[in-house]
């Protein structure tokens, strides 16, 4: 039989090993295993900054996609141009005795469409007035033509007046005059080229300085 003192020498000797085990392999595995999974922490903040940032930028890419479908929509045109024949066609309302009982439009003459504005500007206004007796919907049906038209034409002045249809009483007709203004930008004439000075001109020029 082992004594107690070959008993707590196995005993010690047991515990020696299992430290050296556990300084030689364990604790630096262990070790290890901490900093690895601190490097997994780190990389996955990254990644959810990476992905905050992913969102960020697709919502900000979408606002100018957003933007840029508005703009397109409400971007105003201004022609070289007055072509009033065609715009009078797109705003004109169908004459059918109920709704609008009479329409004319009338042009006037261009106008620099900056007032006080500087000499060089251009941009004209082709004024264009449209006189009518119908139905309320029908003369806002025409100011809002005039506005969602592609090119660029002001709403200068509304006026309407109540006026009553003998032939139909019960249907509301207004006597209403508009005042547009359609833009547009001639082009400029190409400045005048100067004479050509002759030699015979030439000749005489330094004769008379003699």
């Amino acid at each position: 039989m082992f004594s107690n003192r070959h008993i707590m020498i196995a005993a010690i000797s047991l515990a020696v090993c299992v430290l050296l085990i556990g300084g030689l392999f364990i604790y630096p595995n262990y070790r290890k295993a901490a900093s690895i999974r601190t490097q997994v922490r780190e990389l996955q903040r990254k990644m959810d900054g990476l992905d905050g940032q992913t969102q960020e930028v697709e919502k900000l890419a979408r606002d100018v996609r957003a933007q840029r479908i508005r703009m397109e929509a409400e971007q105003k045109v201004i022609p070289a141009t007055p072509d009033m024949s065609n715009l009078m066609q797109k705003l004109s309302q169908p004459v059918d005795y109920i709704n609008v009982i009479a329409q004319n439009l009338t042009t006037g003459s261009a106008a620099d469409a900056i007032v006080n504005g500087p000499d060089d500007c251009g941009v004209k206004a082709m004024p264009l007035t449209v006189d009518m007796d119908a139905s309320f919907e029908s003369v806002f049906a025409l100011v809002r033509s005039a506005e969602s038209v592609r090119r660029l034409v002001r709403v200068a002045s509304v006026r309407i007046t109540c006026k009553r249809d003998e032939k139909n009483p019960d249907n509301a007709i207004v006597k209403a005059t508009i005042g547009l203004e359609a833009i547009y930008d001639p082009p400029t004439p190409p400045a005048p080229a100067a004479p050509p000075v002759s030699e015979a001109g030439t000749a005489t020029a330094i004769g008379k300085e003699r």
